[in-house]
């Protein structure tokens, strides 16, 4: 009973989580947090010797949260700190690369003017071009129909020997079959008359 007295008090006056200083550094934070935990470790261990275990161990999350939440707020500035450290760090160093490379690049030098290619090698070539790819072309026209032949005859090929297949396969099952059965005789008038007493 005792306990639960102290235990709403420090919640109604704010005694759980006492004034903690802003760490500076993200090993203060792990120090402290590893405080807190164990601090409400032992807390809930005294809980599983209460009759109302639930409801300790509710008490003791809550207090566990709040006690947390300004340290988790603490860390996440410190991420951010660090982050924008970095990022100044990584602008600072492509600044520098930037200086030494506008420094170091030479004067852009002026190119001495292309001579023209001499206009007869140069029809001669284009024309041996066009007849290379004209040549090419049929070419490529000539293996497209043999291709498409073979293609034909493999399909015809195919055709012809799945006809076989299914009348080898027809001529099996004729050759098994049984004759008909012989129909049943037809009743008599007096086994006809014996069956209907």
């Amino acid at each position: 009973m005792n306990l639960r007295i102290a235990c709403l008090w420090s919640l109604a006056f704010g005694a759980v989580a006492p004034a903690i200083a802003q760490p500076a550094t993200r090993a203060e934070v792990a120090a402290q947090r590893a405080a807190i935990e164990q601090r409400l470790d032992r807390e809930k261990q005294d809980c599983q010797q209460r009759f109302n275990v639930a409801a300790c161990l509710e008490d003791v999350r809550l207090r566990r949260h709040e006690a947390l939440a300004p340290l988790v707020r603490r860390e996440h500035e410190l991420a951010a700190d660090e982050r924008r450290a970095r990022a100044a760090a990584q602008a600072e160093r492509v600044r520098e690369r930037e200086q030494q490379a506008s420094a170091a690049a030479p004067a852009p030098r002026e190119r001495p003017p292309v001579a023209a290619p001499a206009p007869a090698a140069s029809a001669i070539a284009r024309q041996r071009d066009a007849q290379r790819r004209v040549a090419q072309r049929q070419a490529a026209d000539v293996q497209a129909a043999a291709d498409a032949e073979r293609r034909r005859a493999q399909a015809q090929e195919r055709v012809r020997l799945q006809e076989e297949r299914l009348q080898a396969h027809e001529a099996k099952l004729r050759a098994r079959s049984k004759p008909a059965a012989a129909p049943l005789p037809v009743p008599s008038a007096a086994s006809a008359a014996a069956a209907g007493r």
